[in-house]
């Protein structure tokens, strides 16, 4: 599922129906494995670490080969580590002094990923919600990592890594038991990348940058391609008591941005007659027939009877910083500094600490 939800990067602009809110510590807890509604988790301590797992009065370490399982029960969670088999409302795994540490995490037979920090294990209804509270340059380095186009060059990751950090930073909680999920709903993230890949290279090297935009944090957006133009809020429908996101011309994507047309019945298309070009329309429309139904908000479109055809080019919403265009302006030579005040014009850099 992950490559379709990849290309709906759409859905971050619902954060701007509001101004931005201060910035929070440096700390975000990102709900893992949110589509696979786990009911059987296990998770164990990184080679050469230790996790100590707890769950009410039970604490019980896991070094080497070691490996925790847990399940939904009855209103708790049944966890089992080496010969200790115990429920708890609550399942919590850190390294001793209770610090982050690195560990893996899978629901057994579908997914395993790598993580870094403490893990939290909640039961919600018939389902485990796993988190991970891990550093906020930790979450923007695995962000980066997994929204970022392959062969991207550093100095587009590294203004993706300034966009991923403004977005954790400033954004309100928004979920009920974590701040952000690790889908496009909120930002898409894997595992930790490796310590000398590019997208950790890209965090590192902005560590702590975000934009500006008249003394407060830009809750800032990126789309996969514009198609030849960014947009505003006005133009997909949102509106934002902050930032606006300014309208810019990308040259790489109106040459380069792959063209689609889509053809859909009168019926379904309705949301979108009603309200063209609106971002929260084309969702209402994907999420009925596939988030490739209709790949972007540029696009214009001809009745030929009871059918919509659609004609587009580009992927996305189209707002603030577009993916291909970005790696088109850097393998020019372009510094990431100048790709985001180009695409974000009228805010500046600077570090969050300073807000």
């Amino acid at each position: 599922m992950e490559p379709a939800l990849q290309s709906c990067i759409c859905t971050f602009v619902l954060i701007l129906f509001a101004a931005a809110t201060p910035a929070r510590a440096a700390r975000v807890r990102v709900g893992v494995f949110t589509l696979f509604h786990p009911k059987v988790l296990t998770f164990a301590p990184g080679p050469g670490h230790a996790l100590i797992v707890r769950g009410g009065k039970v604490s019980v370490a896991l070094e080497g080969g070691e490996f925790a399982r847990c399940r939904i029960g009855h209103s708790k969670i049944e966890c089992r580590a080496g010969e200790r088999l115990w429920s708890a409302t609550t399942i919590r795994a850190a390294g001793r002094g209770d610090r982050g540490e690195d560990f893996t995490l899978s629901v057994p037979g579908r997914i395993v990923r790598n993580y870094h920090g403490r893990l939290v294990v909640l039961a919600d209804g018939a389902e485990l919600v796993p988190i991970v509270n891990m550093d906020l340059e930790v979450a923007v380095a695995s962000a980066v990592a997994a929204e970022s186009p392959p062969l991207a060059p550093l100095e587009a990751l590294e203004a993706q890594a300034v966009v991923t950090r403004s977005y954790y930073a400033v954004v309100p909680h928004r979920h009920a038991l974590f701040d952000f999920c690790d889908t496009t709903h909120c930002q898409f993230l894997r595992g930790v990348p490796a310590a000398g890949s590019l997208s950790s290279q890209a965090a590192a090297l902005t560590r702590g940058l975000v934009l500006f935009y008249r003394g407060a944090i830009v809750p800032a957006l990126f789309s996969a391609s514009c198609g030849g133009r960014t947009r505003t809020l006005r133009e997909i429908g949102m509106h934002a008591e902050g930032y606006p996101c300014f309208s810019v011309r990308c040259e790489a994507c109106l040459r380069h941005a792959k063209k689609w047309t889509a053809r859909i019945s009168l019926h379904d298309a309705a949301p979108i007659l009603a309200h063209i070009g609106s971002e929260q329309a084309r969702l209402q429309i994907d999420r009925k027939l596939g988030w490739e139904a209709i790949p972007g908000d540029n696009y214009s479109f001809k009745l030929e009877g009871k059918t919509v055809v659609l004609t587009g080019r580009g992927a996305g919403h189209g707002v603030g910083l577009c993916q291909l265009g970005t790696a088109a302006l850097a393998r020019q030579g372009w510094s990431y500094t100048r790709i985001l005040t180009y695409y974000f014009p009228g805010t500046t850099i600077g570090n969050r600490s300073s807000y």
